[in-house]
């Protein structure tokens, strides 16, 4: 699930008129509900998609690195995807085949993710925090004829393809200059540097083709391969650079946006936010490793960052950090927080702190479909998640019968959009259990729409705590816990009980000490009898999370298992 919260208050009022008019319609037939506003799929390779417009801003900064200052002009990262094209072709890849990619956020990943893809190969994106099982499940489930990792995976990686019977696979390694090369793989940078290695063209390809395998979260089970064509992707970016919902601003002349990536290339937020909309739109790209306070608040500040990018945790730090107030944010016009559902408390704690005129958007989308729902502009939506973007349709199946549901009736959303998967990778059975005959894709998540057309999305179906008869959503409780003054962090999960069959336990992060007691007693005051936390309260230090800041309900439970 992908949220996103946004202002825009850059825009003309007349345009923002036209905006909020226009996602303001929706077609409502047989109770599916469908966007007025269609895309149409971009053709050929979304490399060059994604790169047509380079030369337009060729000596701006394309990449920086937020540590050493190392940069790329767009020029340069042209080349370099060119190069990393060649590379791959000297070394027996061509297209289609699968090439794994394990590294930490780096300014040689869009090198690598592009490249790739430039020759019709397709990257599979593996988690950089993955363990030496982990990875080697993916590195077999993806059939990688090469892999490029860094010094951070190397670890994980090299335990992995050591353990993999069938003949080595080739590695390429991205570490840093001054560390020492394990033997026998060749280095990235000096593959990069090669002369002798000449530059690819782009290979043409029907939009239709696999483009690359990003991999579910796995927040209910194991990550699958996602497969996404080239035509998926670009329709996605079509689908957010619309003249209705796009928060993007083209580089022109001097004027160029500064995104602060921390998110992860392997996830859809940092894949298609940045890597496809930044570098299409000419934006410097300030490339963090991976989350670190004080880099990124000096950085937000360096490059008077007019949109922050950002996800649910660091959300919770803006609200607490004390460097950040309304006269050392006066640049920031929009914040974007993705890949968890956006607490109503968070966004309105953050929009008070930075500028009470702040409006915060949210957007829903998913692995599978890729960014599918956003609020319309002017607005306030705040606990929606939008309306169908552009080429998007929508309708609620109810759990019991299959049948349609309407508005604010609860059900599973079913999607249809270009943007959607082609399927799972090496897995028929799941691809026939998710996607349906006629082409719509199960979300797996409970949600309705109001009589306006506006989507709430409720918890992942299989996340639901069955209380008797009755089904407790954990995220409502969630919301709830985090109005306590001093609770910082929740996680909702079902316990078994003998009396209730679940009864919801939650895992608590606080500011200040408190008891069980007491925070049961808000709770209690707050919600129906059977939504109560008759499964007990207990005080942690942190909720695990999966990188992207989305909670990991089933590491709860296990917690919850061993006692």
């Amino acid at each position: 699930m992908l949220c996103f919260s946004f202002s825009r208050p850059w825009f003309s009022s007349s345009i923002t008129h036209v905006a909020r008019r226009q996602l303001g319609i929706s077609s409502v037939v047989q109770q599916v509900i469908s966007s007025e506003f269609e895309i149409d799929t971009p053709k050929g390779n979304v490399a060059s998609y994604i790169l047509e417009n380079a030369s337009q801003w060729s000596t701006h900064t394309a990449l920086e690195c937020s540590i050493t200052g190392r940069s790329y002009t767009y020029s340069q990262l042209v080349d370099r995807v060119a190069k990393f094209g060649g590379v791959l072709q000297k070394m027996g890849i061509g297209q289609g085949d699968r090439v794994g990619v394990m590294m930490l956020n780096c300014l040689e990943y869009p090198i690598v993710f592009l490249g790739t893809l430039f020759i019709g190969a397709v990257p599979a994106v593996y988690n950089s925090s993955y363990t030496a099982e982990e990875v080697r499940n993916q590195l077999v489930d993806s059939g990688a004829k090469l892999v490029v990792g860094d010094e951070a995976s190397w670890g994980a990686l090299s335990v992995a393809l050591h353990q993999i019977s069938r003949p080595p696979i080739p590695t390429i390694l991205n570490f840093d200059s001054s560390s020492p090369l394990p033997q026998g793989h060749p280095k990235l940078s000096e593959l990069l540097e090669d002369q002798n290695i000449p530059f690819a063209d782009a290979v043409e390809v029907d939009e239709t083709e696999l483009a690359f395998i990003p991999y579910s979260s796995g927040t209910t089970g194991n990550p699958k391969g996602v497969k996404v064509s080239h035509g998926a992707l670009a329709s996605n970016l079509e689908m957010l650079t619309h003249p209705t919902v796009s928060f993007s601003r083209q580089t022109s002349g001097n004027d160029q946006d500064a995104h602060l990536c921390y998110l992860p290339f392997f996830h859809i937020y940092g894949i298609n936010i940045h890597m496809g909309i930044g570098l299409r739109y000419g934006c410097r790209i300030v490339v963090l490793p991976r989350f670190d306070s004080s880099t990124y608040v000096s950085n937000l500040f360096k490059y008077k960052v007019r949109v922050i990018h950002t996800v649910p945790t660091v959300l919770n730090f803006l609200m607490q950090s004390p460097e950040v107030r309304p006269d050392t944010m006066t640049h920031v016009e929009a914040v974007l927080c993705g890949a968890a559902p956006v607490s109503y408390t968070a966004a309105t704690t953050l929009t008070k702190k930075i500028d009470k005129h702040i409006q915060f958007v949210e957007a829903y989308g998913m692995t599978e479909a890729m960014v599918t729902h956003m609020t319309p502009w002017g607005e306030d939506q705040l606990g929606s998640c939008g309306k169908c973007l552009p080429s998007v349709s929508t309708k609620i199946i109810d759990l019991q019968d299959g049948s349609l549901l309407g508005p604010n009736q609860q059900g599973e959303l079913y999607l249809k959009t270009p943007s959607m998967m082609s399927g799972y990778d090496n897995n028929d059975e799941a691809t026939q259990d998710n996607i349906t005959e006629d082409g719509w894709v199960k979300s797996g998540d409970i949600g309705f729409y109001n009589e306006d057309g506006y989507f709430s999305v409720i918890d992942r179906s299989k996340e639901l705590i069955k209380v008797k008869a009755l089904q407790v959503a954990p995220s409502e409780l969630e919301e709830v816990l985090l109005q306590h003054p001093k609770v910082v962090e929740a996680g909702v999960v079902g316990v078994p009980d003998e009396r209730l069959g679940e009864a919801p336990r939650a895992y608590v992060v606080t500011s200040n000490p408190a008891t069980p007691t007491e925070i049961r007693e808000f709770v209690d005051t707050r919600v129906a009898p059977y939504k109560r936390l008759v499964g007990g309260v207990v005080f942690v230090k942190e909720i695990p999370k999966n990188q992207t800041g989305k909670l990991l309900r089933k590491e709860l439970r296990k917690m919850a298992l061993m006692g």
